[in-house]
């Protein structure tokens, strides 16, 4: 998680195109833009820190796993996932190292030329239902993940052919193969500043987690009032930090349920909890259920 100072990203779309394709392979921060026939050009991306953009994306991590965060959902993830974003809607990344994946960023406002189009109107229902952000699986996710895996090396027309494929597809998606993720529409604040600052306490929450940390320290380091960087928070997230924290919390002992043998009590601790107790009910608070049901039914069966 990069501790730099955060900034509203700006998505550059080259002239008259209707969007652009990003591949990593290895981290979210260390990203390519990959132009039609497979020439690339590396960049910085802000995947690893809690920002926004006017455009939508599409995020196919192929490899890996980590933890995602989409407005006000917090959930952890492994290849394949798939998910669209909406305009304005705050995400990021965490831990998602040592990974790969494609994404697609794409604007669509009333310049776009698709707004010219009325088979374009079809995919309204879609956009509003990204305004949550969708999580696809099953068939759907399977043939876009095809789809974006092949991109790179096509070249103008068949690549806006795949991309308009896509939106089809997941216009299309059964009820069964999508899942809404948060549970409201968070568009991003019109106050830069507020919103920087709340980037800012959440990229040191996650990095500094597992520690002992405290509302106090937040304030300390955003330089915010306790009740402005509550109410934007809450405005930015859905949640209140004691929630957020635990729910960020809870998350890095699932995985570590799932991925070591490591004794549940040394878990609690590392996590960033203070005794046994307290993080038992939290984690009841936020899986419902124990953490020993929890690791027993997601451990699979010898």
């Amino acid at each position: 998680m990069t501790q730099a100072k955060l900034q509203l990203e700006q998505v550059a779309l080259s002239p008259g195109k209707s969007f652009r394709l990003l591949h990593w392979n290895d981290n979210v921060h260390d990203v390519e833009i990959v132009f039609p026939g497979g020439e690339t050009r590396p960049f910085s991306g802000t995947g690893d820190t809690w920002h926004f953009h006017p455009e939508f994306e599409i995020m196919l991590v192929t490899r890996g796993s980590g933890t995602r965060f989409i407005g006000d959902h917090i959930a952890a993830l492994s290849a394949i996932d798939l998910v669209l974003i909406g305009s304005g809607l705050p995400h990021c990344w965490h831990g998602l190292h040592d990974s790969s994946g494609y994404a697609i960023q794409f604007g669509l406002d009333g310049a776009h030329p698709l707004h010219v189009l009325d088979e374009a109107r079809e995919l309204e229902p879609l956009w509003r239902e990204a305004r949550y952000g969708l999580q696809f699986s099953g068939c759907t996710q399977h043939r876009v993940a095809d789809l974006m895996t092949a991109m790179p090396a096509q070249r103008g027309v068949g690549r806006f052919a795949s991309f308009m494929q896509i939106l089809d597809i997941l216009l299309d998606a059964p009820e069964a193969d999508r899942s809404r993720l948060s549970g409201k529409a968070l568009g991003s604040s019109k106050k830069l500043d507020s919103c920087l600052g709340i980037q800012e306490a959440i990229a040191f929450i996650l990095e500094h987690s597992q520690e002992g940390l405290t509302l106090n320290d937040v304030l300390g380091h955003t330089a915010m009032s306790k009740a402005t960087f509550s109410r934007h928070f809450k405005a930015h997230t859905g949640k209140t930090f004691t929630r957020f924290l635990s729910e960020v919390r809870i998350d890095f002992a699932a995985r570590q349920l799932i991925e070591t043998s490591r004794s549940i009590s040394e878990i609690a601790f590392d996590a960033g909890f203070n005794n046994l107790s307290h993080f038992n009910h939290n984690f009841r608070l936020v899986r419902d259920c124990t953490p020993r049901v929890f690791r027993h039914g997601m451990r699979p069966a010898v």
